[in-house]
């Protein structure tokens, strides 16, 4: 046997005895700068942790450990590897710098030695030489997840803060997968060494923010924002890590709810392991925690293929030579098996690599909420983002959330939302030092009997609803203190406006309403008792009077002179020895007040002259009564027509009347803003008036309205209308809603709780409790029935009242009494005349008639009355009467008698 034979096989029979028996050794370099005490810390427990797994070990490892102080002195670098090359490692881990991982990559791809990165490294920069692998999920697939995360919470703008180079580069990789026409974007670098200034800024203005920054400033910038901002409930942020478990926000947030969302790829052993090391650790020293146990994998399986294979190969590398030619033979077989494991890692969850050494990966989803952390999703390359948790499941957080919060409800006093109670009453919540009741009141808490949240209650500090300042950018009011944070809810009359709902989110409308026109009554005048005589003047009245005169005198002087009007008493005697005219002075003042009062007469004219006179005496009454009668209905109705305006568009075409709103209120922007002609009229009328139209509250706008005596009107939201009007019956409610809007609750924007809340607000809808409350406060409490919602609108109505036509009845009665006066008056005559005529005493004479008067049944009457002396009866004297009747109707037939006689003698003749 040969020398050279002879070497062979003891130099193989030691090499299959140190595999059957003692653990192979081997040397793992591994390069590390100032900092990164930590992972050489987990480097060496890694190693330990594989001698103390297995049993019988097949590699004993001994860590090569070199320091380069510079992270990016590559001279260094360069030489500390060549002389890891020279000791013979089987694998290189680190650096951690991105500026000197290069050249350790590149001298160890020189001698296919394999070159383990455990770094974040930029996509353009994951090319790696057959022998180099990164353990480090693939960038490209990580930048993809942190785009499809921030696509999945639907922001539309947020602040990027990002704090080292690498971190812009992969924030700037994220914006570019996302549409920049949907998403406003504003990037800032974190500075140092005081982070307030820029936080202050960036919450003012976002409350979404992504945070790149190390791992180690996050206590400090969340410990910021909870000093400038208390309330974080509405602060939501992604956090570009992969160890959401490990940071500090406990501590930082102090029991402060906040939205959080990153990713975990730790697993429950790395809280052991950082149990054991005593130290949190950072994401990529379990990387390279996984990658030492990765490597170790890889040794052992090509370790049992050699003992299979036809010819063995050394997986011990040699001492090589920077100045040589030689490599290390078995490097790019660990490297190619590296890169087919697929396994379960330790601290990081399961490893795969692609065929370029880029680690694929599952990345949970994980949300920091309540101060409990929450898996929410799963990012994979296939899938994509997959979000686990149902909305079922976010609503029962949400939920249990609001039952451990207490809400900050902001509001502002005004009827009857909010009222001030009576000194020493015990009713109502207190508010600082006084305490408070109304609708908006009770409305909390029956949504808090329900959700089973604390509230507490404050007046918003400036008394305004909230509007914005164009000059400065600034809101106002309620919607100031939702800005700030500084409250949870905004509950009072707050209009729902497009200006508003931009920069607050509001719940459903818990009361629908409109603008209207808030006016005021004159002062009812006292009808007077002789008001039908107002429509013709006093000189009218004396000058028809004595027209009536003159007409009547001229009737009576011309009818006496005219031969037209004189005729024969008795047709039957055509001689007659005396003519009549039926024109005395009564009947021509009766003619013509029969005229007058449109009656007409029995006794009509004959002669011409008489005619005419009475022509233009009816022609004259029918103008006079007509234009009476019209003047009449206008003036008994004015009472009834005061108002002036009966719309918007009234108001708008004249200036007589000011009208204005609240200033800095909803009402004002809707004029303000509406493109309609009419409102544009009034807003320029009420932007030009002098003195100012615009009040400070709705109650000064009533006082006005009260105290200018129907010179001015103020526009209101038509609830608060109805609610005054009802308590003051000298206002009026003029035309119907110039528009529709609602009330709702306001809240910071993006709230969690506006879901549950608008819930809340449909069911007391629903249950009929928001129309119980509004009947409460608007109809029942504080004088709700002092004017019993009635003429809460203009009565356009023409009707007469008793009061305005009450002088026509007075008259009436009067002239009735005075014509029952003249008929006593003539009765009386007339029983003077009998008692005379029939020698009786005007006693008898009054009784005789007196029973005839009140005997209904008797059809004719006497003549004459018998003496009650002569002890004759009544029923003589009416006999006696009776005959003297008929002889006169006998007289008269022989009268007529001798008419028929003479005609025909005329008629022979």
């Amino acid at each position: 046997m040969g020398p050279l034979r002879v070497i062979f096989f003891i130099v193989l029979a030691c090499w299959l005895s140190r595999n059957q028996g003692a653990p192979m050794p081997m040397k793992i370099g591994a390069i590390f700068h100032d900092g990164d005490v930590e992972h050489q810390i987990v480097f060496l427990h890694a190693i330990d942790q594989i001698k103390y797994d297995s049993k019988e070990p097949t590699f004993e490892y001994e860590p090569i450990i070199k320091w380069v102080s510079s992270r990016t002195d590559s001279f260094s670098t360069e030489r500390v590897t060549r002389e890891m090359i020279n000791e013979g490692v089987v694998a290189i881990f680190g650096p951690t710098s991105p500026h000197t991982r290069g050249i350790v990559s590149s001298v160890a791809a020189t001698f296919d030695i394999p070159h383990i990165d455990f770094i974040w490294i930029p996509p353009e920069e994951s090319i790696y030489p057959p022998t180099g692998i990164n353990v480090y999920p693939n960038s490209k697939d990580f930048i993809q997840a942190i785009a499809d995360l921030v696509k999945a919470m639907k922001w539309k703008r947020l602040t990027a803060i990002y704090e080292t180079n690498d971190a812009l580069t992969r924030i700037q990789q994220v914006l570019s997968l996302q549409q920049p026409d949907v998403m406003t974007v504003n990037v800032r670098e974190l500075g140092e060494p005081d982070y307030r200034p820029l936080l202050k800024k960036v919450i003012k203005s976002q409350p979404y923010i992504l945070l790149s920054i190390n791992a180690e400033n996050i206590f400090t910038v969340f410990s910021n924002l909870k000093e400038i901002r208390p309330n974080l409930d509405y602060l939501y942020s992604i956090v570009l890590d992969l160890d959401m478990w490990r940071l500090p926000l406990h501590e930082a947030l102090k029991q402060s709810r906040s939205n959080i969302t990153g990713f975990e790829i730790l697993t429950e052993n790395a809280k052991d392991v950082s149990e054991s090391l005593k130290f949190n650790m950072q994401v990529e020293s379990a990387l390279l925690y996984d990658a030492v146990f990765l490597l170790n994998d890889a040794l052992t399986v090509l370790n049992e293929r050699l003992q299979n294979a036809d010819k063995p190969m050394v997986i011990e590398p040699p001492q090589l030579s920077c100045n040589g030619t030689g490599k290390y033979s078995a490097g790019p077989s660990i490297t190619n098996i590296m890169r087919e494991i697929s396994k379960e890692g330790k601290l990081t969850g399961y490893m795969t690599f692609d065929e370029e050494g880029n680690r694929e990966f599952e990345l949970p989803v994980v949300e920091y909420q309540a101060m409990n952390f929450i898996q929410t999703g799963v990012w994979t390359k296939d899938g994509g983002l997959q979000l686990t948790r149902t909305e079922s499941d976010r609503k029962e957080a949400i939920i249990e959330n609001i039952e451990k919060k207490l809400f900050r409800v902001t509001t502002r006093v005004g009827e009857p939302y909010v009222i001030a109670v009576e000194e020493g009453a015990d009713r109502g919540i207190l508010i600082g030092d006084k305490r408070y009741e109304g609708y908006c009141i009770d409305l909390i808490m029956e949504i808090a009997k329900n959700l089973k949240f604390q509230y507490v209650f404050e007046l918003v500090p400036d008394g305004n609803y909230g509007s914005l300042d164009k000059k400065t950018n600034e809101w106002d009011g309620l919607i100031k203190r939702l800005l700030d944070h500084a409250a949870d809810l905004a509950i009072c009359d707050l209009t729902i406006t497009y200006e508003r709902e931009s920069v607050v989110d509001f719940t459903m409308p818990f009361m629908h309403l409109g603008i209207s026109i808030l006016y005021s009554k004159s002062d009812p005048e006292e009808p007077k008792l002789f008001s039908f005589l107002s429509p013709l003047s006093r000189s009218v009245w004396i000058y028809m009077a004595t027209a009536y005169l003159g007409v009547s005198l001229m009737l009576y002087i011309q009818a006496r002179i005219s031969p037209g009007e004189w005729d024969n008493p008795h047709p039957c005697n055509p001689e007659p020895e005396e003519l009549e005219n039926n024109f005395n002075l009564k009947n021509s003042l009766w003619l013509t007040m029969g005229s007058i009062m449109q009656q007409g007469s029995d006794i009509l004219p004959k002669a011409p002259s008489i005619r005419m006179v009475a022509s233009m005496w009816y022609f004259f009454t029918l103008i006079m009564i007509s234009s009476y009668t019209a003047n009449l209905a206008a003036f008994l109705t004015t009472g009834k027509m005061e108002t002036q305006i009966h719309s918007a568009e009234d108001l708008s075409k004249q200036t007589k009347i000011k009208y204005g709103s609240v200033d800095r209120g909803s009402t004002k922007s809707f004029f303000q803003g509406s493109n309609f002609s009419t409102y544009q009229r009034m807003w320029a009328a009420m932007n030009d008036a002098r003195p100012r139209v615009f009040t400070s509250s709705n109650d000064d706008g009533v006082d006005r309205v009260l105290k200018s005596k129907q010179k001015y009107a103020f526009l209101m939201e038509s609830t608060t209308i109805l609610y005054k009007i009802r308590r003051n019956c000298s206002l009026v409610q003029i035309g119907g809603t110039l528009d529709t809007k609602g009330y709702g609750i306001a809240m910071p924007r993006d709230s969690p709780y506006r879901t549950i809340i608008s819930g809340e607000i449909l069911r007391l809808q629903e249950n009929g409790i928001l129309t119980k409350l509004q009947r409460l406060w608007w109809e029942e409490k504080h004088g709700g029935d002092t004017c019993d919602g009635k003429d809460t609108e203009v009565d356009d109505s023409s009707e007469l009242g008793l009061a305005n036509v009450g002088g026509v009845f007075f008259v009436l009665m009067c002239g009735c009494a005075l014509s029952f006066l003249v008929a006593v008056l003539e009765f009386l005559w007339n029983v003077r005349k009998v008692a005379v005529q029939e020698k009786i005493t005007p006693c008898e004479a009054l009784i005789a008639e007196l029973k005839f008067a009140v005997n209904i049944w008797a059809k004719t009457k006497p003549v004459k009355v018998a003496k009650s002396s002569s002890g004759t009866s009544s029923a003589a004297g009416g006999l006696g009467r009776a005959a003297s009747t008929a002889r006169s109707i006998v007289g008269s037939f022989l009268r007529l008698d001798k008419l028929d006689k003479f005609d025909k003698d005329n008629k022979t003749n």
